[in-house]
């Protein structure tokens, strides 16, 4: 639900006035701003997840099947089981890299492990959510599809999954 935009800038010119940062800087500057954006990244695709989880939670609780809730089925828990822990683990990156963000440390490689984690769990997550929906997960009436729409965009902007992966194999490499 977020709203995604082109901006274009044509024959714009600024006086040195408008610098931002040092002259020169400018690609240092990005990246660490980049650093910053994908914690951001991870955290709302984490919030998507969550919230996948705990609706899934709420209609499994109320939703019955066979004489019982849909949560007392096995399958099902394992399902909840899977989603919470992923959640747990994606929170926890998230934590790391902010933690190093937050006293100045290195961040990259933690920053690239919780964007990639958390946003490719959130698609996972928020699918899993929309099939224990069964076809009431598609209806716009249930959440559950609108965060699945929009968790599908969490492993594109501020780097694809693959960018990612790039990083993080660089940073392990650099230092061997």
């Amino acid at each position: 639900a977020s709203e995604i935009a082109q901006i274009v800038l044509e024959n714009v010119k600024l006086g040195t006035e408008h610098l931002l940062g040092a002259e020169g800087q400018g690609y240092k500057i990005a990246l660490n701003q980049l650093e910053s954006g994908r914690i951001g990244i991870a955290a709302q695709a984490l919030g998507m997840a969550q919230e996948a989880l705990d609706l899934s939670l709420q209609y499994t609780h109320e939703r019955k099947t066979f004489g019982k809730a849909l949560h007392d089925h096995q399958a099902i828990q394992f399902r909840l089981a899977d989603m919470d822990t992923q959640c747990q683990a994606a929170r926890l990156l998230i934590w790391h890299a902010a933690n190093l963000k937050d006293h100045q440390q290195p961040a990259l490689k933690a920053a690239s492990q919780a964007k990639l984690f958390a946003s490719e769990k959130a698609v996972d997550i928020c699918r899993m959510a929309l099939e224990l929906h069964g076809g009431y997960g598609y209806l716009q009436d249930y959440k559950v599809e609108q965060l699945l729409r929009d968790a599908l965009v969490t492993p594109i902007y501020e780097g694809t999954s693959d960018v990612q992966r790039m990083i993080i194999s660089r940073e392990l490499i650099k230092n061997l």
